[in-house]
């Protein structure tokens, strides 16, 4: 992606090329639920549609401040990676529209989502929910920017072998990993925290019992959940194709 023909918070811009995206793609896009009169939208391909199994997750714009990661993803899927006509892929573009208009962390009614995946109470949680019932993925993508920090840096929770690091090492033809030996209260060593287990102590300790989506995705769906940061003060395409690039080379690992 060279420019970017709007601001970065125009949802309704980003859902009109979702639509193209994907009519031009043969991916699927349905709306799992409403937030006033924005449309939060699942899109799936073939493989998903029909019930295979395994394949691979990924979310953008939970926080709505975080604007690089919903144009990375519609930038990558635009491509038309061979990953999305191979293996089974359930994409969620934009899981928090009203912050991403308001260019607020928080949706329309003050709650953070990404401590709210627990809570059926919540409308956009409990669709998301009922989505992603009964499935079961390969790996789980969660894209995120954190304002306070200096580089890119990635969270990676899995029951395999550690991946992470050559993930990161993809991206930093664009940016920097984040220096920093403690990130947000947790260890980190050249930009990667890996956990296996312990991830409930986890909740009640460092979440206040708020369950981020990954935690969830992991804990319930997914056999590897990665949760990849950009500095949110960084050039805005740069951080787009250290997004993209994060994709490209989770896809190839895949392959």
């Amino acid at each position: 992606m060279s420019t970017l023909p709007c601001s970065g918070h125009d949802y309704r811009y980003l859902l009109g090329r979702w639509k193209e995206v994907c009519q031009a793609s043969g991916l699927r896009c349905e709306t799992i639920c409403e937030v006033g009169d924005l449309p939060v939208l699942k899109v799936e391909n073939a493989a998903s549609a029909s019930g295979d199994l395994g394949g691979l997750y990924v979310s953008a714009g939970v926080h709505g401040d975080e604007c690089a990661p919903v144009w990375a993803l519609l930038d990558w899927v635009a491509s038309r990676p061979l990953i999305l006509r191979e293996k089974p892929a359930v994409l969620f573009p934009c899981l928090n529209p009203a912050g991403l208009i308001g260019n607020t962390r928080h949706d329309g009614t003050g709650v953070d989502l990404n401590r709210s995946f627990a809570d059926t109470s919540h409308p956009v949680i409990a669709a998301w929910q009922q989505a992603v019932s009964g499935r079961r993925f390969d790996a789980s993508i969660h894209l995120h920017e954190d304002y306070d920090a200096t580089g890119i840096y990635l969270y990676e929770l899995t029951r395999n072998e550690s991946l992470g690091d050559q993930l990161l090492f993809a991206c930093e033809a664009h940016l920097i990993r984040d220096p920093a030996a403690v990130i947000d209260g947790s260890d980190f060593q050249k930009g990667l925290l890996v956990r296996t287990t312990g991830i409930e102590q986890v909740v009640e300790e460092q979440l206040g019992g708020g369950y981020p989506e990954a935690i969830v995705l992991f804990l319930k769906h997914a056999e590897v959940s990665y949760t990849f940061e950009t500095p949110s003060e960084a050039d805005l395409l740069r951080r787009i194709a250290a997004h993209r690039a994060f994709l490209e080379a989770v896809a190839e690992g895949m392959a």
